[in-house]
């Protein structure tokens, strides 16, 4: 028996983690084992022909909200080609209303839930022959009848199996491991919420498999753990992980109501670059936070956000979520102006899907929402947001995305939003004139120079001097981008840059670039101070950074 585990991955850097731990934890049964993983952007016929050529008997699809569309498709395709080919799908967008999921996608077989036992099982029955009504978790099509069979209980983690090869070279890729799964909170638009049981992997085995991972070459492994410091070994990993001689940086999602003071201790501790953390606020306004299942306020954990925001060694991202019931435009910009002097690495201005077989998707009527039935499923309108309103919030995520998310920006920025307390008021003005001004055409990186340097004399008016916001946005420039290179619109001294380059290659006999402000920019950023002279900064051509210190006075 000839089995393809196939991915369709939302990027080429992704791995997929579920199907490797089938492959592993069916390593002993007499079949023979294929894995595929694809990205969703490449051409369907390309992946057809790919699964087409390896012969399978059975292809297992791992099917996602960014990827069930193109699996559909395949499947289809793939019955008409090999229409004695078995096809599998398991993952979340089709544990729920199998049977109509099934049905569309013209397959055989789905598996409910946690995978690995189901998959062992059905393997098991289809080699001896034995009937499939024995194989809990399936649902499956027999003689053109559709069948589900009872739910299987959920594994225990001490079986769950390592999930990369051995000697798996995963340089330039993400990996991902777990340390536990389930949630402890019912957040309604989320599928955790219908699930209990939560289990955690033991302390000595996490430690096992993040040494193994560390030999694969990847650079970033991310824990899919739903709250990561529910575990009662969080502490302990942690302070593993910041043991060890590495350069691999390790991501979480946590809960900020779980955040303890021995947390923060160790934390600050934490060599710049070691950790990343998630939090999802998803709104800071009670009322909203209620009707999602989620009973513990904003107000009460910002005094924990504040300190692990304050280690500025730990990489930050934190979520909001447009679209909840009870959220209207004000309330989303409250949380928005609630959550932005945080300053955290990235602010993620999510929307609400509707995911099926989540509580949220049982009272999306009663609650007004009207949404997409295509993936992802996302919100168009709601009782308190109209669909006007939603798209207006969407430019003001790109405006987000483009300015303060890509850190590109940030000196100017600092500028900008000074003695702001409207933070929200700033981005959606430059959302709606990025998509007037530049409506249909393609923004290049340089485009978003010029834009922000164009929006900032309209909406700053007087208060913003654009002697100052040349001098910013040039520093901007130069920190992100080549050296050598200044767009044309923003003015620059090139006699004094060259002197200054050439006595400096001179003098130090090394490959550098001088840009000289006549603005003292690290004065500024250091102290806030706005002072004018002709101040040198120089570059190493080489690392594209900074030289600081030995250089700059």
């Amino acid at each position: 028996m000839r089995i393809l585990l196939t991915a369709i991955n939302s990027k080429y850097v992704h791995t997929n983690i579920s199907l490797r731990y089938l492959e592993n934890y069916t390593k002993d049964l007499p079949i023979t084992t294929m894995r595929a993983e694809f990205s969703i952007n490449e051409q369907k016929e390309t992946i057809l022909e790919e699964i087409i050529q390896r012969k399978p008997d059975i292809v297992a699809f791992s099917v996602y909200i960014w990827n069930v569309e193109m699996v559909r498709d395949l499947s289809v395709l793939l019955k008409k080609v090999l229409p004695f080919v078995k096809i599998l799908y398991g993952g979340p967008e089709v544990s729920y209303k199998s049977q109509e999921h099934l049905e569309e996608f013209k397959g055989d077989f789905i598996i409910r839930g946690e995978g690995e036992e189901t998959y062992r099982s059905l393997l098991q029955a289809l080699l001896s022959g034995r009937n499939l009504s024995e194989v809990r978790g399936l649902t499956y099509k027999e003689e053109g009848d559709i069948f589900e069979n009872p739910s299987r209980e959920k594994m225990d983690l001490s079986k769950v199996p390592y999930p990369y090869e051995e000697k798996e070279d995963l340089r330039g890729k993400l990996s991902y491991l777990e340390a536990s799964r389930g949630c402890p909170y019912q957040c309604s638009y989320c599928l955790s919420s219908s699930e209990r049981d939560l289990r955690f992997m033991p302390l000595e085995e996490v430690k096992r498999r993040v040494l193994l991972v560390m030999e694969t070459g990847t650079q970033v492994v991310k824990f899919i753990d739903r709250t990561f410091n529910i575990h009662p070994d969080a502490l302990e990993i942690w302070r593993f992980l910041l043991s060890l001689e590495t350069d691999v940086t390790f991501h979480f999602e946590i809960s900020p109501d779980l955040i303890k003071e021995e947390h923060l201790d160790l934390l600050r501790t934490a060599p710049r670059g070691r950790i990343q953390f998630e939090v999802g606020i998803q709104s800071t306004e009670d009322e909203v936070l209620r009707s999602i299942s989620r009973y513990i306020g904003f107000r009460k954990v910002l005094p924990k956000l504040e300190d692990l925001l304050a280690i500025r060694n730990i990489h930050s991202h934190l979520d909001l979520i447009a679209g909840l019931p009870y959220d209207t435009v004000k309330t989303f910009k409250d949380s928005f102006n609630d959550v932005y002097p945080l300053l955290p690495d990235m602010l993620q201005m999510g929307f609400l899907k509707i995911i099926k077989g989540t509580p949220m998707e049982r009272d999306a009527e009663a609650f007004g929402m009207v949404y997409s039935p295509f993936p992802p499923y996302e919100v168009l309108k709601t009782r308190w947001m109209t669909y006007e309103e939603l798209r207006s919030l969407h430019r003001t995520e790109d405006a987000l995305e483009r300015y303060y998310n890509s850190g590109r920006f940030e000196t100017t920025l600092q500028y900008l939003l000074e003695g702001e307390s409207d933070y929200f008021r700033f981005y959606e003005a430059l959302g709606e004139y990025i998509s007037t001004e530049y409506q249909g055409r393609s923004i290049g990186l340089k485009d978003q120079y010029k834009i922000l340097l164009d929006f900032s004399k309209i909406y700053g008016g007087d208060a913003k001097d654009s002697f100052v916001l040349n001098e910013l946005l040039k520093y901007d420039w130069l920190l992100h981008n080549k050296k050598q290179y200044v767009p044309e619109f923003l003015d620059r001294n090139h006699e004094k840059n060259h002197a200054y380059k050439k006595n400096m290659e001179k003098e130090k006999g090394m490959k550098i670039h001088v840009e000289i402000f006549s603005l003292d920019v690290p004065l500024y950023i250091k102290e806030g101070e706005l002072k004018r002279g002709d101040t040198p900064v120089f570059y190493d051509l080489n690392l594209g950074k900074i030289i600081k210190n030995q250089l700059i006075k």
